[in-house]
């Protein structure tokens, strides 16, 4: 059911991708407060941030894993959301997620705060992308509840006519096609699934491991090497570059088994900002597949190449 009066709605937004779909609707003036993870577009520093993590996201990949993983085993949250500031903000809307508890503030916290200030009004948008066709749904989810449903139907057509643009440069399933491996993350490995083997076709690569929309694997390094990938890209969930970077050369084990793989050898092992791109499930989901497919083909997309090199990804170097 959708809220009348848009241009009145008070929403508040708990995850980034969220955030811009809002944002690409025209409704940035109607966000009232954002999770500590919304950082685009610019022009949100003055909101209010809603949620913090319980763990130490500072520390490296490993300590992360672990603490996440005791918290699910305690049943406890991974996030806390400031219920005061939501009793205070009286929304009228809120857009969530139930695709991974580990990646925002779940649906289930947000019912239970919801519960404790007694907001019974306000309305839940929760999102659950697992696929390309699921982000496109969750912009009619968004575009449904905040009366926004032409806006959101034009953003549906402008993704996949972009996502579409990058595939008729490489095309598909064409004989010799890269053979891309994706991590997301580090220490355990983690090879990423979702909408990553899509992105990866329509980028003109051949996805290794995992090749359709699934869960992320967890794997060894020996599966690595068996599977000897002729690209590796490096975008663990939630880093920026420097972060990645750092992750890498303060790791023996990382920077050892990478430095004996053909493909860090023929100089095809890419870090990204994958914070920012292929992590969230949002309007820039295109941009992903373009840069990536510059990485892959940079003689076809040059500019795309020029233009986020040392920005958006950074070729992998070991000392």
């Amino acid at each position: 059911m959708s809220l009348s009066s848009p241009h009145r709605l008070k929403i508040v937004s708990l995850l980034p991708s969220a955030t811009e779909i809002l944002c690409r609707l025209g409704l940035q003036e109607n966000l009232v407060a954002v999770s500590h993870e919304c950082d685009f577009p610019e022009g949100l520093s003055h909101l209010p941030r809603i949620t913090r993590p319980n763990i130490d996201p500072h520390q490296k990949g490993q300590k992360i894993h672990n603490d996440l993983i005791s918290l699910i085993q305690k049943s406890l949250s991974i996030y806390t959301v400031d219920t005061e500031k939501l009793r205070t903000l009286a929304p009228d809307l809120i857009v969530t997620q139930d695709q991974c508890q580990v990646c925002a503030v779940s649906l289930e916290d947000v019912e239970k705060a919801l519960c404790q200030i007694s907001q019974a009004s306000t309305q839940i948008c929760s999102l659950s992308p697992h696929c390309l066709d699921d982000i496109h749904r969750d912009f009619l989810r968004v575009g449904t509840a905040t009366n926004k449903l032409i806006e959101a139907k034009d953003l549906i057509t402008e993704f996949w006519i972009r996502l579409n643009a990058v595939n008729s440069k490489v095309g598909t399933d064409l004989p010799g096609r890269p053979r891309v491996l994706c991590l997301e993350w580090l220490e355990p490995l983690m090879v990423g699934g979702g909408w990553i083997p899509e992105l990866v076709k329509l980028a003109g690569g051949e996805p290794l491991i995992l090749s359709k929309p699934e869960k992320f694997k967890t794997l060894a390094w020996t599966e690595i090497q068996q599977a000897n990938p002729d690209y590796i890209a490096i975008f663990p969930c939630g880093y920026s570059i420097p972060k990645t970077i750092e992750e890498i050369r303060t790791s023996k084990e990382l920077r050892e088994n990478l430095r004996h793989l053909r493909a860090f050898k023929q100089g095809a092992v890419f870090i990204f900002d994958g914070n920012q791109y292929f992590n969230r499930p949002g309007p820039r989901i295109p941009d992903s597949c373009e840069i990536l497919a510059s990485t892959l083909f940079p003689q076809k997309f040059p500019s795309t190449f020029e233009k986020h090199q040392g920005k958006s990804f950074v070729r992998m170097e070991l000392q």
